[in-house]
């Protein structure tokens, strides 16, 4: 889903998402932040309508992020629109990082998107957001494996 006509579709959140993941960053801060995101493909990309904050327990929350198992748990059985995950840098630029990239390699192929935020220190209120889809191609078993990310565009959508 990520190439249309050649160039890359882009990745749409409601405004009320870009709202919550604020909150969240901001909330763990100087923490990384961590959930995930539902929605749907929309016409000409994916459409993000809900964003579900899950606790950070990593050894070192600082550098790294690990969903609290119980909560990782519920939401991949009790949300069936899940599309992406998201966390936060709170010290750098949104981009992936090594460790983001090994990471990505566990995610099932109900995860398409992953989107990286940093505070914002001019809007406070307003993360800085990049969003990704996770490229796959299929393997020689009949699966997928993790191939990388493809920079999209990321538009919010007004209230």
């Amino acid at each position: 889903m990520a190439a249309f006509q050649g160039n890359v579709q882009p990745i749409r959140l409601k405004y009320s998402v870009q709202q919550a993941l604020g909150k969240h960053l901001l909330s763990c801060y100087p923490h990384e932040a961590c959930g995930v995101l539902l929605g749907a493909a929309a016409a000409g990309g994916m459409l993000i309508d809900t964003y579900v904050p899950l606790r950070n327990v990593a050894p070192d929350p600082l550098h790294t992020f690990t969903p609290h198992p119980e909560e990782w748990i519920n939401v991949l059985y009790n949300e069936p629109t899940i599309i992406g995950l998201f966390h936060s840098h709170p010290h750098s630029a949104p981009i992936p990082s090594v460790a983001d990239y090994k990471g990505l390699t566990a995610l099932g192929p109900e995860f398409a998107l992953y989107l990286i935020g940093s505070p914002n220190t001019k809007d406070s209120g307003n993360p800085i957001l990049n969003g990704f889809y996770i490229k796959r191609l299929p393997d020689d078993r009949g699966g997928n494996l993790f191939r990388g990310l493809s920079q999209a565009p990321l538009h919010v959508l007004l209230k």
